[in-house]
């Protein structure tokens, strides 16, 4: 019997011809697919359900299942249709390659902060997303790296990108649960701000009177520019060092 993981590969890899006629074309894998990220961005990927995208199309339940086997197999899809909405990162210089491999996927995170919930290295990838991927190391190739050095660099920009974008979707995610913002929780919590004191928090306290908290640096901006920095000091090195992980005996 083939597993689940079996069934999204196919999916993903070998999608079935759409409908043209009779009264199944009224709806396909991609409609349903559209649907759930739909559903998603609105709600929260907490909220969708199969029962729930049946509701948007106007469709039973019962229907969706001809087109997707199960909501596993709809949230791959789902990740891999949202891929499909970013740019291949162009060839060129590597740093303004990387830059715009990290621009995307920190657009595409924010259009869809969900995205950040179902990025495991579990889940499984499909062709849009492997092809970015892919050329995202294409433009590192260029510098004569070794191939783990290679995935290395790439994946330093991914993680970078992944931490930032995970904390913003926590706040999405916080906001959508409390109905309260970010800035107005802060505001509401009055009684912490009595300890920012210089004996207890010098260095605090002292970045909060010269009004450091209310002047911060773009999370991402900043973080990208020092990332591509450490990978240029990287590249650059005559005497690079391979870091290989640890091997367990």
């Amino acid at each position: 019997m083939k597993s689940d993981r079996d069934r999204s590969v196919r999916l993903l890899w070998e999608p079935p011809a759409e409908p043209t006629r009779g009264p199944k074309a009224a709806l396909s894998q991609s409609r349903v697919v559209e649907a759930a990220i739909k559903v998603a961005d609105a709600e929260g990927v907490e909220a969708l359900t199969m029962r729930r995208v049946a509701e948007t199309l106007g469709f039973t339940t019962m229907s969706l299942y001809r087109h997707v086997p199960g909501k596993s197999e709809l949230l791959d899809l789902m990740v891999d249709a949202v891929w499909a909405g970013t740019e291949h990162t162009p060839k060129g210089a590597w740093r303004a390659g990387l830059e715009f491999f990290a621009r995307q996927v920190w657009a595409m995170y924010r259009a869809h902060p969900w995205m950040l919930q179902l990025t495991s290295s579990r889940r499984m990838p499909g062709p849009e997303a492997m092809t970015r991927q892919d050329a995202a190391y294409a433009v590192v190739s260029e510098l004569g790296l070794a191939s783990e050095e290679i995935v290395a660099v790439v994946t330093a920009v991914s993680h970078f990108v992944h931490g930032v974008g995970r904390t913003m979707a926590d706040r999405v995610q916080a906001e959508r649960e409390t109905g309260v913002s970010e800035e107005d929780w802060w505001n509401g919590r009055e009684a912490l701000w009595e300890h920012f004191t210089p004996d207890r928090l010098p260095m605090m306290t002292h970045i909060w009177n010269s009004g450091g908290f209310e002047r911060m640096l773009d999370d991402f901006e900043f973080g990208l520019a020092r990332v591509l920095d450490g990978l240029a000091a990287f590249i650059e090195s005559e005497d690079r060092p391979l870091v290989r992980p640890e091997t367990c005996l």
